[in-house]
């Protein structure tokens, strides 16, 4: 028993020592956490944030570059660091911080070190302040030291947008064109930003955003039949902290070609009637581009209707700048070819940089084989509608007119008897107006003769080249009025003599337009003679029977009065005696 209880306080005794060891343990471990290593080597690591135009939401900023700097533990300040850094050798470590935003400097010696953010992106609006820090470092509870310390800086970083507006040089917005943007490095070399091909929408724009600081810039790749791609010329713009969001206007160019014809009073329009004995005077007016100088084409090419003629030396090309000002343009800057009827004109573009509008003038006549119809002129522009980046030019479009239209009609009249018998012979002339008609002014030939037609044996009677419509206005179907006067009257044989119709006793008024040239009875002037009444004994002896017997009766009264003239003279005389 007694053994039992000596056993208990051994048992005892052991337990209350290993209490004490274990307590003893705890405090010498706490007090080794306390103090230094000064054996390990220490570590900094740099996760880099940025908040993207004022979002607080943490993003992993790459392309930051720190440095650490090793100096002495009696520096207190970053002024003083930084004086002594740039006096005293230095030990020191760069890194930049990959797409993670987080580089580590390992294997560092204890001690006072300086952070820099050395250098940023771009798209940084201020870099981190720099910063001193002990390594290792105490932990936040004060009872230990951390030898492998993070720090979290963070940047407020901006992201710009751009956004293209693209219109038509005649209004409007370009929808469907298509566009590249590439940003220069930082060789000065461009780069395609990315792979992204930006097309504009149904307001003719599209806007880019989350652009990093940088000079930028935008190339046109597609666009509309017609118009011209410059990419010689490409839409620069810069993302920085004073220009955040960019907006561009550009006006994309499609040139035109139109053409004019003259009215009697020298203004233009694009239709109208004119004699065939007239000069026909017209204009085309072609547009040209603000990139003419890097144009390899630019040519003008006039295919004239049959039935006119090209007066060649009526040729005059004039050009027009902001002055509004014409000037004509020496043939030493264009290469001019006529034939066929075809007027070819060649431009040396680098000729026309100071013009904006280029005017060809000439005169046509009509052939003398026309009678009537409608006569046009196609105009063609063809030019340059593709300049590379390089400059060259690479690929040319066409585009035309033809709306101007000259015209010149017929009237058409049927001659004939009471009974509808075609009368063949009737000769007549026409006038502009009735005035003229009872005045005997009538139209001239080419010759200033009277223009004179004749009732054929069918009894139709043409006046051909007659102008119509009123000048300005779509006068396709727009009738003119002419007054013809009948000079001749048909003949007739009856009973071996032959004798005439009665002439029309006024002026007869008949329209002219596209169609009254034509053999229908809705567009032909019908116009009747008939015969004179036949008056008595006409033709017989009676007529000179008469004029015996008057010629007869003077010449006896003649005597008689003579005669009593006479006596009365004789009696006179013997009473005076």
């Amino acid at each position: 028993m007694k053994n039992i209880l000596k056993h208990k306080k051994i048992i005892l005794l052991i337990l209350a020592m290993l209490i004490l060891l274990s307590s003893i343990g705890g405090s010498v471990q706490a007090i080794t956490d306390a103090l230094i290593d000064t054996s390990k080597k220490v570590s900094l690591t740099i996760t880099k944030y940025e908040h993207a135009n004022g979002n607080e939401e943490n993003k992993e900023l790459a392309g930051a570059e720190f440095t650490v700097y090793e100096i002495p533990n009696t520096i207190a300040t970053v002024e003083e660091a930084e004086s002594y850094i740039k006096n005293n050798e230095v030990v020191s470590y760069t890194k930049t911080t990959p797409s993670n935003g987080t580089v580590t400097f390992s294997k560092l010696n204890q001690g006072r070190y300086l952070v820099a953010e050395t250098n940023a992106p771009k798209n940084v609006l201020k870099k981190v302040e720099s910063f001193l820090i002990d390594l290792p470092r105490m932990t936040d509870d004060g009872t230990s030291w951390n030898y492998d310390v993070t720090v979290y800086p963070k940047n407020i970083t901006i992201y710009g947008s751009v956004t293209l507006n693209e219109i038509s040089n005649y209004g409007g917005r370009m929808q469907g064109t298509e566009w590249i943007l590439q940003k220069q490095d930082g060789k000065g070399e461009w780069q395609n930003y990315d792979n992204n091909v930006y097309v504009t929408d149904e307001l003719g724009q599209f806007t880019i955003n989350n652009l990093e600081v940088g000079k930028y810039r935008l190339i046109e790749e597609s666009t509309t039949e017609g118009y011209i791609i410059n990419q010689s010329e490409p839409l620069e713009f810069t993302i920085d902290t004073d220009n955040i969001n960019q907006e561009i206007t550009t006006e994309s160019e499609m040139l035109n070609i139109r053409q004019y014809v003259s009215f009697s009073d020298g203004t233009y329009g694009v239709d109208i009637g004119k004699f065939t004995t007239d000069v026909v005077s017209w204009m085309t007016e072609v547009d040209v581009s603000k990139n003419i100088s890097k144009m390899s084409e630019y040519s003008v090419t006039e295919t004239i209707d049959d039935g006119l003629i090209v007066d060649s030396k009526s040729i005059h090309i004039y050009g027009m700048g902001e002055s509004g000002e014409k000037i004509e343009i020496s043939d030493e800057n264009y290469l001019l070819d006529i034939r066929d009827n075809e007027i070819n004109i060649n431009f040396e573009t680098s000729k026309l940089k100071d013009y904006n509008i280029i005017f060809i003038n000439y005169d046509t006549t009509f052939d003398n084989s026309v009678k009537r119809g409608e006569f046009k002129i196609n105009a063609k522009l063809t030019y340059t509608d593709f300049i590379d980046l390089d400059g060259n030019s690479t690929s040319t479009y066409t585009t035309d007119n033809s709306y101007a239209e000259v015209h010149t009609g017929s009237i058409l009249i049927l001659k004939t008897d009471s009974q509808n018998n075609p009368l063949e012979g009737a000769k007549f002339k026409i006038s502009t107006s009735k005035e003229n008609a009872e005045n005997g002014i009538f139209i001239k030939d080419a010759n200033s003769n009277d223009v004179i037609a004749t009732s054929d044996e069918n009894g139709y009677v043409i006046f051909n080249g007659l102008k119509y419509g009123n000048n300005g206005e779509q006068v396709k179907y727009a009738k003119t009025s002419y007054w013809i006067v009948e000079v001749q009257a048909p003949s007739y044989e009856e009973n071996g003599e032959t004798k005439y119709y009665n002439l029309l006793e006024k002026p007869v008024e008949v329209q002219v337009n596209s169609t009254s040239g034509v053999f229908s009875e809705d567009d032909t002037t019908t116009i009747v003679n008939k015969k004179a009444f036949t008056l008595p004994l006409t033709g017989g002896t009676f007529p000179f029977i008469s004029m015996f017997l008057g010629i007869t009766i003077i010449s006896i009264s003649i005597f008689i009065l003579k005669r009593k003239s006479n006596k009365s003279e004789v009696l006179e005389v013997e009473k005076n005696n």
